[in-house]
């Protein structure tokens, strides 16, 4: 990690366990901040602050604070608290699989490490997340496809979300925890699923050049051609058996 990551890590550490001192529970760094994706200056960074109770009152108390951490790129941190990891772990568990394939402990109680997760409940979010998302693309670029520079943003914005549900995937599959786009997309790769238009997406976040508009049409339909396999894969996936 940078130098710079670093001192925000330290100084969102102090900030939280100044404002809420024994509420606080545990603090955790999760997203691509905790892994070699971060980018410094693009990458936003994601806390996770688990309270003995999240109430409004408790919720207020850190809105003072937080222009401050977003001039840092830290974006507004996701409070929770025990009653609700008990109820929810089986409705998100993707979304708790991702915290738990990159995340770091800054303090308290390491509670990720200890949940299980169904794969039953994974598959069936996967199945359910991928297809809403397919058909939300197909609309989304209805909307952009007028516009090459939308279109870009467009297509570069989803990425993050479909990466999340890839990795739920491949977990699935009993395959190594991926700790980069690169080797999310080599293990789709081993499942036999094509992933080119996928990887030129991802590297437009990392490019300030913009392809034109016939080749950003190209790509789109590359795009979405390979979701829809990922869809297909999912959906003859056995559920007993996963």
């Amino acid at each position: 990690m940078s130098d710079n990551l670093e001192r925000t890590l330290r100084e969102f550490t102090e900030d939280a366990g100044r404002i809420y001192k024994e509420s606080l529970l545990s603090l955790i760094l999760y997203g691509s901040a905790a892994s070699n994706e971060y980018v410094e200056g693009k990458s936003n960074i994601n806390f996770l602050i688990l309270l003995k109770e999240v109430t409004p009152e408790e919720l207020r108390k850190c809105s003072a604070q937080l222009p401050q951490w977003h001039k840092q790129r830290i974006s507004t941190p996701l409070f929770i608290d025990p009653p609700y990891v008990r109820s929810s772990v089986d409705v998100f568990p993707i979304e708790f699989l991702d915290m738990k394939q990159r995340y770091r402990l800054l303090f308290g109680q390491d509670f990720l490490q200890q949940l299980e997760l169904k794969p039953k409940r994974l598959l069936l979010q996967c199945e359910q997340e991928l297809k809403g998302k397919m058909l939300r693309l197909r609309q989304l670029y209805l909307e952009a496809s007028q516009t090459n520079n939308r279109l870009v943003s467009l297509l570069t914005k989803t990425t993050t979300s479909f990466m999340v549900l890839f990795r739920a995937l491949l977990h699935l599959q009993q395959f190594p925890i991926p700790t980069s786009a690169e080797k999310i997309f080599a293990g789709l790769s081993q499942l036999g699923l094509s992933t080119q238009g996928m990887a030129k997406v991802y590297d437009l976040r990392r490019t300030e050049k913009t392809p034109s508009q016939a080749e950003m049409d190209s790509l789109f339909r590359e795009y979405l051609t390979e979701i829809q396999a990922a869809v297909k894969f999912v959906d003859k996936m056995n559920i007993e058996q996963s």
